[in-house]
């Protein structure tokens, strides 16, 4: 999935359309967003514990999908919802399962 920290005076919707473009080469459209998930995620570090993580979908998108960070990233694969790998990190399953069971709004990493 395509991440990143929002930059200060950026919108949500400003972040992933620079993230996506950095990481992933692929160019977006606020149009073309839409959001199908947000977590409020306790991220157990000691500094800047709390997250909150906004998750998109795009159907429709430009540019030629390539792995422009091959240093923080190994693979870019599609993967169907019902088949995710396990080696994927916990909260984006969570995530995941929300987005695919039409659930909004989840807490993560909160005891």
């Amino acid at each position: 999935m395509v991440a990143g920290h929002v930059d200060p005076g950026e919108t949500f919707t400003q972040c992933i359309i620079r993230e996506a473009e950095e990481e992933a080469g692929i160019l977006l459209e606020p149009e073309d967003l839409q959001v199908v998930h947000v977590m409020h995620r306790n991220s157990g570090t000691e500094e800047n514990n709390e997250r909150v993580d906004v998750f998109f979908i795009a159907e429709k998108w430009g540019g030629e999908i390539t792995n422009k960070e091959p240093h923080k990233c190994d693979d870019l694969s599609w993967f169907d919802l019902d088949d995710i790998p396990d080696n994927v990190i916990p909260y984006i399953k969570k995530a995941l399962e929300g987005i695919k069971n039409k659930i909004y709004y989840s807490e993560y990493g909160w005891q």
